[in-house]
């Protein structure tokens, strides 16, 4: 399965709750483009998973030069997944494919 999320940048800029997502979802980094991509890319995986789970139970990292990575150490995902993620201006674009 594929799923596909784009997100406008400028939805983590203006929140007063940054601090409170960037917690909740272990997000990489502490920036709202760094929250911005971590959203993208859980929404992908959600639409490509295409049933319930918890996005708190997953992680996903971006090292730097490479792709990002999704990291499920509880096997909450019903499979591994491949990342794409690309952004331009405000707005963030992921792509998720179940390998």
């Amino acid at each position: 399965m594929i799923g596909i999320d784009l997100v406008d940048l400028t939805r983590f800029e203006t929140t007063t709750r940054l601090s409170r997502y960037l917690s909740r979802f272990c997000v990489d980094g502490n920036t709202p483009l760094a929250a911005a991509k971590t959203w993208a890319c859980l929404e992908a995986i959600t639409k490509a998973e295409d049933r319930p789970f918890d996005p708190t139970q997953i992680q996903i990292r971006f090292p730097k030069g490479q792709r990002p990575i999704v990291q499920d150490p509880n096997h909450v995902l019903s499979g591994n997944y491949v990342l794409g993620l690309s952004h331009e201006s405000q707005m963030v674009i992921a792509v998720a494919i179940r390998a």
